[in-house]
């Protein structure tokens, strides 16, 4: 299993290595570092696909006596997440070019989840390190059908975390996501995400963008009507629901460490399928 493991985090190194190239790894004065940048960008991804921290890879496949403070530094973990952010691009950028070249047509998928920090008792002991303040506090009310009352009766739950958002294709392929605090809406995260974002602002006025009934009003996004564009939307439920199982194994502590695990997540999740992997 441990050769597998080795093997597979050999590919995902030489992957990076062929998009990123290696002069990314700036040479500095002193002792090299005992995990490179690009070494680390193959832990974020690797963790995805087994479903095991970056910590405890980097002592399987690297070092046993590696310690966080190796890994985690917060200037590091910027250097990651640009790489991990260039690496994603450039894969995109390769496939929308191949597809346009076929003739295909691509349809982007916009939505949103909450990604929990922690259980509602302990946020409310103000001892959250993670996060803080209002605006990570968020609620969302639901119709749920009740066997007690034999009809649908109106939920609301309270939530303390983040809004993730992503936006995909009809196969699963992530082409971009970010994150705002829980109590955003997913259309005011969506504009203020298209304000800030050359990449998005790429995507949006070339492809458009695909979304449920929460997004109608927004000039940005087509609403689902008919069944089949339903039935493509679908596509990134999957997705979602693959980032809350990933987050309770993540165990990320600050935002850009989140931001890092995403976009590995979204690599993995993209180009490294798990069905395709294992077998």
């Amino acid at each position: 299993m441990k050769n597998h493991l080795y093997s597979l985090y050999q590919m995902v190194l030489k992957s990076l290595t062929f998009y990123l190239g290696v002069d990314q790894e700036r040479k500095k004065a002193g002792r090299p570092p005992k995990v490179s940048d690009l070494q680390l960008c193959a832990l974020f991804i690797l963790s995805y696909i087994t479903n095991t921290p970056v910590f405890t890879l980097a002592k399987s496949l690297i070092d046993p006596n590696i310690k966080s403070y190796h890994l985690f530094r917060k200037t590091r973990t910027q250097r990651v997440y640009r790489l991990l952010k260039e690496y994603r691009n450039r894969r995109v950028l390769s496939i929308l070019f191949a597809k346009l070249l076929l003739g295909e047509k691509v349809k982007l998928i916009v939505d949103g989840t909450i990604l929990e920090v922690a259980n509602l008792n302990r946020a409310r002991t103000q001892r959250i390190k993670r996060f803080s303040g209002k605006a990570f506090w968020g609620k969302k009310k639901r119709n749920l059908y009740s066997e007690h009352y034999k009809e649908k009766v109106r939920f609301e739950e309270m939530y303390y975390g983040v809004l993730v958002m992503v936006v995909c294709d009809s196969e699963g392929v992530v082409y971009d996501l970010w994150f705002h605090p829980a109590s955003y809406h997913e259309v005011r995260s969506l504009r203020i995400r298209y304000r800030k974002s050359k990449w998005l602002r790429f995507l949006v006025d070339s492809f458009g963008l695909m979304g449920d009934r929460g997004y109608r009003g927004c000039e940005y996004v087509e609403v689902c009507e008919s069944k089949e564009q339903k039935g493509i939307r679908q596509v990134v439920e999957g997705v979602n629901s693959q980032i809350k199982l990933f987050n309770r194994v993540s165990r990320w502590r600050k935002g850009i460490t989140l931001l890092a695990y995403l976009y590995g997540y979204a690599i993995g999740y993209s180009f490294f399928r798990k069905s395709q992997i294992w077998g």
